[in-house]
C-alpha cells in the first residue's frame, strides 16, 4: 500500500470533525479544553507523519497560505510564502497564542498549516457567529475561583470578606455623615437622617436590577454560558440608568410632600428637602456603581467592587468634611456640605465602574453593541428583580410608617430628639446589618452558581455555611451593642438627651442579632436562586402584621418611647428569620426559573 495522499488527510479530518460534532454540542469547559488541546496535539503529530511520508514519496502537498485563525480574525494573506523544509512549514508561533495559553483560554497548538486546518475541523458547531465566539472565549484579566467545586467554607469566606470590607467602608461613610450632623445639632441629624432614608429608597430601585442581574449572571456562569452573562450585565447597566433618570424626575417633585407627610419640624423640613434635591445629582453614577457591583458579584468577583468603594468612601469622607467646615478653598456649607460631598464621591464611583467594565473584568465587559435595550433580557431581569424590589419597597414603606409613628409617639423629649436617637441607633445597628449583608452576597453567588452547575445539595450546604459564619460574627456585635451602647451613642452624638433616649433601645436589639443573621443570609440565598416572590410575602406579613401594629401599641398606646416603638422591630426580625429558614428547608427554591 502506497503512502496516504493529501486527500486522505482531509478525509480523516472530516471524519474526526463529524465525530466531535455528534458528541459535543455545548461550549467546552476547562476539562474539555485540556482534552481538546491533547487531541489537537495528537492530530498534529499524525498529520505531520503522514505529510512527511507524502514528501518522501514525492507527492504534492497543498499548503494553505492563510492561517485559519487569521482568517477568522480578518487578517489578510501572508505576504511571503512560508519556508519549506522537506515539505514542512517552519511556522513561528504567534505571540497571541502564548497570551491565550497564559490566560487559560483555548488556543491552537498544531505546528503546521494543514494540521492546524485539521484541528480546526474538529471544533464543534456552536451556532454562533464570529463576534459571539470572540466574546465567549475572552479570558478575564484575573482568573476567578471555581465556586462549584472545592471546600464550601473557604469559598464562602473568599466571597464574603471583600464584601465585608466594602460594607464596613459604607458603614464608615454613614457614621461619618451622622457624626458630622450630630455635632451640628439635632435638627441637622434629623434632616440628614431623613435624606438617608430617601437615598435608601433609591438604592432599592437599583436593587430591582441588581438582584435580577446577580441571579441570572451567577446561574449563567455556573452553567458555562459566558455569552449570556455578558449580555445580562450590559442590559442591567442600561436598565439601571433608565431607572435613575426616572427617579431624578420623580423625587424632585416628591421631596416636599414626603417631608410634610413625615411631620418633621419647621426647622428640619426645609433642610431635608434641600438635602434630597442635591442628592439627585448622584443618582445616575450611583446606579452604574450599584448595578455594576451586583453584576461582578454574580460572576464571582467581589474584590473589584470593594476596591472601587474604598476609593469612593475615602473621597466621600474628605469631601464631606471639607465642604461642611470649609477646608482651604472649599466653601463652608454646613449640613448641605454632607450632601455635596456624597454626590462628589458617587460621581467618582460611577466613572471608575464604567472604565473597569469597558476594559473588561470578571469575564464581563460593557459593549456599545450590547447596551442597546433588549426587551427579552430586560423582562428576564425584571421578572426576578421585581418581586425582590417590591419586597424592599414594602420594607421601606414600613420604615416610613415606622418613622411616622416615631414622630407622633408621646415623649418627654423635644420633637427631634427621639427621631435623632432613632437615626443614631440605626447607624450603630449597621455594624451588624452590613456584615450580615456580606455573607448574604456570598450565599447568593454560591447558590446561583451551584444551581447553574446542577448541584442543588451543594447550594443548600453553602447557604447554611454562610448563615453559620454570619451568626458567629453577629453574636460579637450583639455583645458590643449591649455592653458598649452608651459609648457608641456618645461617639455619634453630642446631645445627652439623644444618648439617654437611645441607649436602652440599642441594648434590646442586641438579643435578636442571631435572628438578623439568619434572616439576611437566607434572604440572599433565596434571591440568588431566583426565588423572590415568597420572601416578598414574608416581608408583607412581617411589616403589616407585626412591626407596624406592635410599634404603634408600644410607642403610642403604651407610651414606651423608643424602646416601645422598636419592640415591633424585634418581633418582626425574629418571625421573618423563622419563615426564611422554613422556606430554605422546603427545597422549593431549587426549582425557581431565572
Amino acid at each position: 500500500m502506497g503512502p496516504p495522499s493529501a486527500g486522505d488527510v482531509r478525509d480523516a479530518a472530516d471524519r474526526t470533525r463529524d465525530r466531535a460534532t455528534a458528541t459535543t454540542t455545548r461550549r467546552p469547559r476547562d476539562g474539555d479544553r485540556r482534552r481538546r488541546v491533547r487531541g489537537s496535539v495528537a492530530l498534529a503529530d499524525d498529520a505531520r507523519r503522514r505529510r512527511a511520508r507524502e514528501a518522501d514519496a514525492g507527492l504534492p502537498v497543498e499548503l494553505p497560505d492563510r492561517h485559519p485563525a487569521d482568517a477568522r480574525a480578518g487578517v489578510g494573506l501572508r505576504s511571503t510564502p512560508p519556508e519549506r523544509r522537506n515539505g514542512l512549514d517552519a511556522v513561528t508561533p504567534r505571540p497571541d497564542e502564548f497570551e491565550h495559553e497564559a490566560a487559560g483560554a483555548e488556543f491552537d497548538v498544531t505546528p503546521d498549516p494543514l494540521a492546524r486546518l485539521a484541528a480546526e475541523a474538529t471544533e464543534p458547531e456552536t451556532g454562533v457567529g464570529p463576534a459571539e465566539m470572540d466574546v465567549s472565549r475572552r479570558a478575564p484579566p484575573r482568573r476567578l475561583p471555581d465556586l462549584t467545586t472545592g471546600p464550601i467554607r473557604s469559598g464562602v469566606m473568599l466571597l464574603a470578606l471583600p464584601v465585608l470590607g466594602e460594607q464596613l467602608l459604607n458603614a464608615g461613610v454613614a457614621w461619618n455623615d451622622t457624626y458630622l450632623a450630630g455635632h451640628l445639632g439635632a435638627v441637622a441629624t434629623a434632616a440628614v437622617g431623613f435624606g438617608a432614608y430617601i437615598s435608601w429608597l433609591i438604592s432599592l430601585l437599583f436593587s430591582l436590577v441588581g438582584i435580577g442581574a446577580t441571579a441570572i449572571i451567577a446561574r449563567a456562569v455556573g452553567a458555562g454560558r459566558t455569552r449570556d452573562a455578558d449580555e445580562a450585565a450590559n442590559q442591567a447597566m442600561t436598565l439601571a440608568v433608565l431607572l435613575a433618570l426616572a427617579a431624578i424626575v420623580g423625587m424632585y417633585w416628591l421631596a416636599p410632600p414626603l417631608v410634610r407627610l413625615l411631620g418633621l419640624s419647621a426647622s428640619a423640613g426645609p433642610l431635608a428637602t434641600r438635602f434630597i434635591r442635591i442628592d439627585l445629582v448622584g443618582y445616575v453614577p450611583e446606579s452604574l456603581t450599584f448595578v455594576g457591583a451586583a453584576c461582578l458579584r454574580g460572576a464571582g468577583d467581589t474584590r473589584t467592587p470593594m476596591k472601587i468603594m474604598a476609593a469612593v468612601n475615602v473621597i466621600n469622607v474628605l469631601a464631606t468634611w471639607g465642604l461642611t467646615f470649609g477646608w482651604g478653598p472649599l466653601p463652608e456649607l454646613g449640613a448641605v456640605g454632607i450632601a455635596w460631598g456624597t454626590v462628589t464621591a458617587r460621581l467618582l464611583g460611577g466613572v471608575l465602574m464604567t472604565i473597569i467594565l469597558l476594559r473588561g473584568r470578571g469575564g464581563l465587559r460593557m459593549s456599545t453593541d450590547l447596551l442597546w435595550p433588549h426587551g427579552n433580557w430586560m423582562r428576564r431581569i425584571l421578572r426576578i428583580g421585581l418581586p425582590a424590589s417590591i419586597d424592599s419597597a414594602i420594607m421601606w414603606s414600613g420604615h416610613f410608617v415606622f418613622l411616622a409613628i416615631l414622630t407622633r409617639a408621646p415623649t418627654r423629649w423635644p420633637d427631634d430628639v427621639m427621631f435623632a436617637a432613632h437615626i443614631v441607633g440605626i447607624r450603630i445597628e449597621s455594624l451588624s446589618y452590613l456584615p450580615a449583608l456580606a455573607w448574604s452576597v456570598a450565599a447568593s453567588t454560591m447558590v446561583g452558581q451551584n444551581l447553574g452547575a446542577g448541584n442543588p445539595r451543594r447550594a443548600l450546604a453553602a447557604a447554611r455555611e454562610a448563615r453559620n459564619q454570619a451568626v458567629g460574627l453577629l453574636l460579637l456585635t450583639g455583645s458590643l451593642f449591649f455592653f458598649g451602647a452608651e459609648t457608641l451613642f456618645r461617639f455619634l452624638s453630642a446631645d445627652p438627651r439623644v444618648i439617654e433616649c437611645g441607649v436602652p433601645a440599642l441594648r434590646g436589639l442586641a438579643f435578636v442579632q442571631p435572628f438578623v443573621a439568619t434572616l439576611i443570609v437566607y434572604l440572599g440565598a433565596l434571591r440568588g436562586a431566583g426565588d423572590t416572590t415568597v420572601p416578598m410575602l414574608f416581608t408583607v406579613l412581617g411589616f403589616a402584621g407585626l412591626r407596624i401594629p406592635i410599634a404603634y401599641l408600644g410607642g403610642v398606646v403604651l407610651e414606651g418611647g423608643l424602646v416601645g416603638v422598636w419592640s415591633g422591630m424585634y418581633v418582626d426580625l425574629v418571625a421573618r428569620a423563622a419563615l426564611m429558614a422554613w422556606r430554605l428547608r422546603s427545597g422549593r427554591w431549587q426549582h425557581a426559573r431565572v
